[in-house]
């Protein structure tokens, strides 16, 4: 496409602030809110806090010795004691509380962090694009690499070579979001999306009642502070629905069907993701349950307890007849389990690995791995993140 689209600036400000979060303590960027806790970090053992740096930051501000426990800077400490401040701060419906009263809920909420509840769940909500994702303990919070990858995805579906019209008065667009979550996908898809699209139609679906509610409220809240076109009231929908049982869903047609499924099996969840993640987020959102076609990918092993529900959403997205089915994966191991399931399947003439970092545009690299006798391409630099097929 001509010109750059609009996302990707915001983009890689954000890969530069943590780009530059890898090269030492002090560098979490002033106006930049950290991401969630990775649902695949390596469990990593973190040094004990100096006395000299405790005594430090009580001297700055009695509160933040309380965020040095989970944030281990000073910079970063800070930081987030201003946005607990500023958010004790916005208008509410409610009377605002009396100085005194803050005071006891400010010391409340830094207990709450330092316990290692996610700054999202306090807060109340995530940036994600340029949307404002509201998040409720019991929904998964909204992560950068799922941001990255919807972007992208937005980007090729932009591209005028890509298979749907761009021409005519009302080009069409049906997209089904299975595990939605908190939305952010579909809301993301459409922000970017419907002024091409004008007959635009996305479904997010998810088995947790507590998940399409939010999803819906974020519907609600974004269109309200005009960070949704207000098509979207039309166009976007959230709906109760397990991908394990089929139902009328199944029987409508869907041009693309995308899903960021719980993909990690019960012994890396209790082995390599951070514990914010174990104690504060939903398992069911992280873990397959066990009941659900275990065993689909083959031989029964603890390694492949993590991907039940990508055979499931393949078959789905050829029942619907999708010419394109994106799924998120949580590495590169699991993206080359998946893709050969997809190359066995003959179903999709086009199978493709994305990493983290995927911007074609900005000449990423292209790596061919043989998957059987197939080549697929695998595509950008860092860990393995998305399976793409084409028909």
């Amino acid at each position: 496409m001509a010109g750059e689209p609009p996302h990707l600036p915001r983009f890689r400000r954000i890969l530069a602030a943590l780009g530059a979060c890898l090269g030492g303590p002090n560098c979490t960027p002033t106006n930049a809110r950290p991401p969630p806790d990775s649902t695949t970090t390596a469990v990593v053992y973190m040094p004990r806090l100096s006395p000299r740096l405790i005594s430090q930051a009580r001297t700055i501000d009695s509160f933040l010795p309380l965020l040095l426990r989970v944030c281990r800077d000073l910079s970063s400490a800070r930081n987030e004691l201003r946005w607990l401040r500023e958010y004790l701060s916005r208008p509410r419906a409610s009377a605002r509380p009396r100085t005194l009263d803050r005071k006891k809920t400010l010391h409340r909420l830094c207990i709450e962090r330092s316990r290692g509840k996610p700054l999202q769940y306090i807060l109340g909500d995530q940036p994600f694009g340029d949307l404002d994702i509201l998040c409720r303990s019991g929904v998964l919070i909204p992560r950068p690499d799922t941001e990255a990858w919807a972007s992208h995805l937005a980007t090729l579906i932009l591209n005028p070579s890509f298979p749907f019209p761009h021409g005519g008065d009302q080009p069409y667009l049906r997209i089904l979001d299975l595990c939605t979550g908190t939305g952010c996908i579909a809301l993301l898809l459409h922000s970017l999306l419907h002024r091409t699209y004008p007959s635009l139609q996305i479904l997010g679906i998810d088995i947790s009642p507590r998940a399409v509610t939010l999803a819906r409220c974020n519907l609600h809240h974004n269109t309200a502070k005009k960070l949704l076109h207000r098509s979207a009231r039309e166009q976007v929908r959230f709906e109760e629905g397990d991908v394990f049982n089929c139902g009328k869903i199944w029987e409508r047609e869907w041009d693309i069907v995308v899903a960021n499924p719980p993909y990690i099996s019960p012994e890396d969840f209790n082995r390599t993701t951070a514990r914010n993640v174990r104690n504060w987020e939903p398992k069911v959102a992280l873990v397959p349950d066990p009941s659900s076609d275990a065993g689909v990918m083959g031989e029964a092993d603890e390694e492949k307890a993590g991907d039940a529900f990508y055979p499931r959403v393949m078959a789905i997205a050829n029942k619907v007849g999708a010419k394109a089915v994106v799924m998120e994966v949580g590495g590169m191991a699991q993206a080359e389990r998946v893709a050969a399931r997809m190359v066995e399947g003959e179903v999709w003439r086009k199978c493709e690995v994305w990493r983290d970092a995927v911007l074609e545009r900005d000449g990423g690299a292209v790596e061919v791995k043989a998957i059987g006798a197939t080549k697929i391409a695998v595509k950008g630099e860092g860990e393995g993140r998305v399976v793409v097929g084409w028909r």
